[in-house]
């Protein structure tokens, strides 16, 4: 079952860390060839930085692909199995998760005890709260205490020679019921039966299902505002991955000979900028502040002019040198290549 969880796990992170190890790994890329030479040559040969980008575009396209897949996919399916995983734990090994002198908590149940035997199920002293739906809470403490389980997924504590009371929240305190007793049996975990099915929360929904939902109110119980934002945030993210080549190039195109960090580093901080204001359109466009789609291909529309723009006046030598600044790197294979570029 432990493997079991943190298979359920690599696709949610995987989708997480794909955008930023694409970016870094670009960056150092472009970084590297700059200094190394073999842009300035190709430069130099005429090959312009559309052509060079190319390659960097196609990966992107795939690994856009691969985002959808993820979290259009694999995602919604593995978060459901982790849930599963842990209900059923829950359910079948009660007493693997009782720990001495810690509190365990079960919904709106809570136990404490102060020993536990593995091997015979019997606890020390136990203390147990629990909040009803209407308010009424009952405290009951025991000086032993046994747990079994009479039927497969039903658990049930035997409290011995103990004491309790019960109140309700709207009542004076010192109105309450009193509990005496030698004996009582104290369900745990009832037979609940099977996990609820998929779909019951929009992460756990595919990308066709949320498009299907966000238009009206669909089997699966989620709000449409709620499954149109989950759809337009899911895919305005992969479309991200589409403008990074032109950041990377942008930000690794290096005019001298000594590596630079500053590159990666502003890399970083743009892609958690877009990651903040992405979560914060995704609240707003989920509660129907703003109409779904306004809260995130804007954004995308915004970075995507923003790198088009600047990679253009960098393919034409405008964005980090001047016919001054070549002058000051004059006898270096750079200026060589961007005054002929110019030039031309």
């Amino acid at each position: 079952s432990g493997s079991l969880l943190v298979a359920n796990l690599i696709p949610h992170y995987l989708n997480l860390a794909l955008p930023g190890a694409f970016l870094i790994s670009m960056i150092l890329t472009i970084d590297r060839l700059s200094r190394s030479g073999e842009i300035v040559a190709l430069m130099a040969a005429g090959v312009s930085l559309y052509r060079i980008v190319r390659p960097f575009l196609a990966v992107a396209i795939v690994l856009a692909a691969a985002s959808l897949l993820i979290s259009g996919f694999l995602q919604p399916l593995s978060r459901y199995s982790y849930r599963e995983i842990v209900y059923n734990l829950q359910h079948q090994s009660v007493l693997s998760v009782f720990q001495e002198q810690k509190f365990v908590q079960y919904n709106d149940r809570i136990i404490w005890t102060d020993s536990v035997q593995p091997s015979s199920r019997r606890l020390g002293q136990t203390f147990i709260l629990e909040t009803e739906p209407d308010g009424t809470r009952t405290l009951l403490t025991g000086r032993t205490g046994l747990l079994q389980e009479p039927r497969a997924g039903e658990w049930e504590i035997i409290l011995q020679e103990g004491t309790g009371a019960s109140y309700r929240e709207s009542e004076p305190l010192d109105e309450y019921d009193q509990i005496a007793f030698g004996e009582l049996i104290w369900p745990v975990i009832p037979d609940a039966g099977q996990y609820r099915e998929r779909g019951n929360d929009e992460r756990e929904l595919f990308l066709s299902e949320l498009l299907s939902s966000s238009s009206t109110d669909g089997e699966s119980g989620v709000a449409p505002a709620v499954a149109a934002s989950a759809f337009h945030d899911r895919t305005s993210r992969a479309a991200l991955l589409l403008v990074m080549p032109l950041i990377a190039v942008i930000l690794g195109l290096n005019l001298g000979r000594i590596a630079r960090s500053s590159g990666v580093i502003v890399g970083i901080l743009i892609l958690l900028g877009v990651q903040k204001v992405l979560e914060f359109t995704l609240v707003q466009a989920s509660g129907g502040v703003i109409p779904p789609w306004t809260g995130f291909w804007p954004i995308v529309a915004l970075v995507a002019v923003a790198a088009f723009v600047l990679f253009q006046r960098l393919s034409e030598g405008s964005l980090l040198t001047s016919r001054r600044q070549i002058a000051a790197y004059k006898g270096t294979d750079y200026a060589s290549a961007l005054a002929g570029r110019q030039a031309s």
